[in-house]
């Protein structure tokens, strides 16, 4: 985060990441005002991974009713009928959902075009895949360290440039509505000082 800070990145809505400890603190502490949204996929990996084989499917339907939900408050109602189905069985896992409901539900404040975007890292994920098979055609013998560095800069290039005439489903719909949200919270706050070492 502190590195982010140091390149100039300094008003930040929303920050999307798997479940790494302590991403969270970290963000307060150098964006205070940023939002942190947990990689809904990522949780509902590791829960399936935690259950028996013949509960996964009845279970992943019961997860899918929470991330998939019309609105947080459904969602939470969700959530509720996971504990009541699951919570004796499985309390760790439903505790978990259950801890995280904030980060994980995150997404549900933003407009609803833009939700199957925010609940996970797959964007992400899928721009590295792109930039490793990019790379891995290559000879991988590079005669010095900077060689490395100019073919990942050449290779993060051409994917921006493919990404630049992409155009997102729902991102021009809302634009001026995310727009008001970025100005209504910083508007008032200077984040130039908040920043700690």
């Amino acid at each position: 985060m502190r590195e982010l800070w140091q390149r100039g990145l300094r008003r930040v809505w929303l920050f999307i990441t798997d479940g790494l400890p302590g991403i969270d603190e970290a963000i307060r502490r150098v964006y205070p005002l940023a939002q942190w949204q947990r990689c809904v996929v990522h949780q509902v990996r590791a829960s399936l991974a935690q259950v028996r084989s013949r509960d996964r499917a009845l279970l992943a339907q019961d997860l899918r009713g929470v991330y998939m939900a019309g609105s947080r408050r459904e969602a939470l109602e969700a959530l509720e009928k996971l504990r009541a189905a699951w919570g004796s069985r499985y309390p760790s896992l439903v505790a978990s959902w259950w801890e995280n409901s904030g980060a994980l539900l995150r997404f549900y404040e933003y407009p609803q075009v833009l939700w199957p975007y925010l609940r996970s890292t797959n964007l992400m994920e899928r721009f590295m895949r792109e930039v490793r098979r990019g790379t891995k055609v290559r000879d991988h013998k590079f005669p010095r360290p900077e060689a490395v560095f100019k073919l990942l800069y050449l290779e993060v290039e051409r994917q921006e440039g493919r990404w630049a005439v992409q155009r997102w489903k729902g991102f021009a719909e809302v634009r001026e509505v995310l727009e008001e949200m970025l100005r209504e919270r910083y508007a008032p706050h200077t984040q130039t000082s908040t920043h700690k070492s």
